[in-house]
């Protein structure tokens, strides 16, 4: 309905725009058709850039994801490996040799020692893991640590990561930005995501009724029904109870101890 909105404003403006120059004739309705041609073969030609952008982002934003997954099934000596090529490949990093919880680098003719923390998504990076690095580093007898986290980070290792071994963090965001640039996703790879999602249908009931959403469904419900209230139309209470509802779902769904 967007594209034949546009497509019916576009040749009316078009041809009303030469008529009021030149009067109702034949060269007006000739000039407004050629006008309104070539505003669609802009629209068409900066469309097409616009998908191919969208499509190399979404590329590289995938490629990565699944590089962060394979990282997390490999032997830790190897992961850690993989980790410093590829900031090799992409900052200022030089590798010096393996060592126990990382790999030993140079950076800024300073020795660093870089880790990667095999942890899923669903994890976080806290103290322990922080904790750990600093260990090694001082072990090795860099100057700090570098942690490649996949998942989230938690207060506690950021104040951990303070201390008297300092220690950067490189979060998710920017590893699969960067191994997303190296290793885009391929053809084949999207078509078995697609197929491995196929398999799992029920992966939608979670994400809609997932507690943290509760809050948010209720403050959606309140402001359409208040505006069923003021205005009296009807079809802003329809969307509004089913936003109460879904958030009272979420409210049933969510674990008592987060509750309590």
């Amino acid at each position: 309905m967007d594209e034949l909105g546009f497509l019916l404003l576009s040749g009316a403006l078009s041809i009303v725009w030469f008529i009021f120059l030149w009067g109702v004739t034949l060269p007006s309705l000739l000039s407004g058709a050629a006008l309104w041609a070539l505003v669609l073969l802009l629209r068409r030609k900066s469309r097409d850039g616009r998908l191919r952008r969208r499509e190399a982002a979404l590329r590289r934003a995938i490629g990565g994801e699944l590089a962060l997954e394979e990282l997390l099934l490999l032997p830790p000596a190897e992961a850690h490996g993989k980790a410093a090529a590829l900031l090799e490949k992409r900052c200022h990093l030089t590798i010096l040799h393996p060592a126990d919880g990382g790999v030993l680098c140079s950076l800024r003719g300073e020795t660093v020692l870089l880790s990667f923390c095999q942890l899923p998504v669903s994890c976080a990076v806290d103290a322990r893991q922080v904790l750990a690095l600093q260990r090694a580093v001082r072990t090795a007898q860099a100057r700090r640590g570098i942690l490649c986290a996949p998942c989230e980070i938690t207060p506690a290792a950021t104040a951990q990561a303070g201390g008297e071994i300092p220690v950067t963090f490189l979060g998710r965001d920017a590893l699969i930005s960067l191994f997303g640039s190296e290793r885009p996703a391929t053809d084949r790879q999207l078509v078995a995501l697609g197929k491995r999602r196929k398999r799992h249908p029920s992966v939608w009931l979670p994400m809609i009724l997932n507690p943290r959403r509760a809050l948010r469904y209720l403050g959606y419900g309140a402001l359409l029904i208040a505006m069923h209230l003021l205005t009296g139309l009807a079809y802003y209470a329809v969307p509004g109870i089913i936003c109460l509802l879904l958030s009272a779902a979420c409210r049933c769904l969510q674990p008592r101890e987060e509750i309590l």
